[in-house]
């Protein structure tokens, strides 16, 4: 073999191997050598010191009270606890014999699949597995007005919200039952009190909502407005479009489009939102805020902290919440009474309260990396061999959304056969 040949093969071997690490990498959302970017992966450990903080993991990293790669501390926790793996169809952690154990959405693990968003327990420590942006979530707890929220729930919705009415816009703020986007709205309107006068108009109100007369207000808050009459929905808009400088600042139950084409909004009042919708985050895909909002809530309730079990906390922070927060209070005050007034409170005594949570939205990949979109995809279709109403539940998607998914990945799903890789 002469010194060119010798060359050939070697840039083929390591083409080769690049290939296979960039299908690795790609087909299980995570980067198995990390990045450098902030866009990594690991866990946020969560509880009631205040902090959510990250903790990068890579492909073979060992988590544990003496690891150097991931290192964490806690009651019940081995000096090397767990290990992580990257496969090309997922992340792996394994339980390395600790008397505690691993676990992972209350299941005890040997080794066991990870997917963005599963609650994992080691020992007395939780943590919320995330695939991508990892440094986005690290940082202090935070309190803006009665809403507690971490670094990224600022970022993503309480930020855009408050700068779009400090400039003057008009603003329509969607999320499910227990959000906070009727608390959101009036902290908004709180920023416009030097403006003029504000108005707030209920659509869960008993009776018709009236609208008071003789007066001009600069800013509307109007609260569930898919609930208020049409004729008050224009009248609004009417007022709007004859005063200048007047910012409207609503809530809906569900996307603006939606209630639009439901006939629950007046297309005249939807146009005052155009381009300004912010969608507050469901509290099921906000897991790693949960344990300090129980603390908030532990702490105005009178419910003391120790009361509160790590496996107790897990099964908290993993539930669905679909009545969001008011549901979580609720639960917790409810379990506190039937266990007495200092015994601790059971996850036993929650079970019958909770919703199983999604693992739709945190698990899919970023519209804006097709490579991963697409592999993920053919990934959930090749475990269902080929069955899209079987990968659509796997991905918490419907099946017309696993075709649009398809469509705008260039992926022919009638046609192609897939199998595992």
């Amino acid at each position: 073999m002469n010194e060119q040949q010798a060359a050939l093969r070697i840039n083929s071997a390591s083409n080769t191997e690049a290939v296979s690490q960039a299908q690795k990498e790609h087909r299980s959302g995570v980067f198995a050598k990390g990045r450098r970017d902030g866009s990594g992966w690991g866990l946020v450990l969560v509880g009631f010191n205040g902090e959510l903080a990250p903790i990068t993991l890579t492909d073979g990293a060992v988590i544990g009270s003496a690891s150097r790669d991931a290192h964490v501390d806690g009651a019940g926790i081995a000096p090397e606890h767990a290990k992580v793996s990257v496969r090309a169809d997922g992340c792996y952690v394994e339980d390395l014999g600790t008397p505690d154990g691993t676990f992972v959405d209350g299941v005890r693990a040997r080794r066991i699949g990870l997917s963005h968003g599963d609650v994992v327990r080691l020992g007395s420590r939780i943590g919320v597995f995330v695939e991508r942006d990892l440094s986005a979530y690290g940082g202090a707890i935070m309190r803006t007005g009665p809403l507690v929220h971490g670094p990224r729930q600022r970022k993503d919705w309480i930020d855009p919200i408050l700068d779009l009415v400090k400039g003057g816009s008009c603003v329509c703020i969607e999320g499910g039952p227990g959000t906070g986007k009727r608390t959101m709205a009036k902290l908004a309107a709180a920023v416009r009190e030097g403006v003029g006068d504000i108005v707030t108009v209920d659509g869960r109100a008993e009776g018709k909502p009236t609208i008071p007369a003789g007066i001009r207000p600069m800013t509307w808050v109007v609260l569930d407005a898919d609930r208020l009459p049409r004729p008050q929905q224009l009248e609004i808009a009417h007022a709007v479009g004859r005063t200048s400088g007047v910012s409207v600042i609503a809530t809906v139950g569900q996307p603006l489009d939606r209630a639009v084409g439901d006939g629950k909004l007046a297309p005249w009042f939807a146009s005052l939102f155009s381009g300004k919708r912010v969608t507050i985050t469901p509290l099921e895909h906000r897991r790693e805020d949960i344990a300090a909002i129980v603390q908030d809530i532990a702490e105005r309730r009178g419910i003391e902290l120790s009361r509160i079990t790590p496996e107790l906390l897990e099964s908290l922070v993993r539930a669905g919440w679909p009545g969001g927060v008011p549901q979580l209070e609720a639960t917790l005050v409810s379990a506190a009474e039937v266990a007495g007034s200092d015994g601790a409170i059971l996850p036993s005594s929650i079970a019958s309260s909770l919703a199983r949570a999604s693992r739709t939205k945190p698990s899919l990949p970023p519209a804006t990396d097709p490579s991963l979109a697409r592999a993920r995809l053919e990934d959930a279709l090749a475990r269902a061999n080929g069955s899209v109403a079987s990968a659509a539940r796997s991905l918490g998607m419907s099946r017309q959304a696993i075709y649009r998914e398809a469509e705008r990945l260039g992926l022919d799903i009638a046609r192609r056969k897939f199998s595992r890789s």
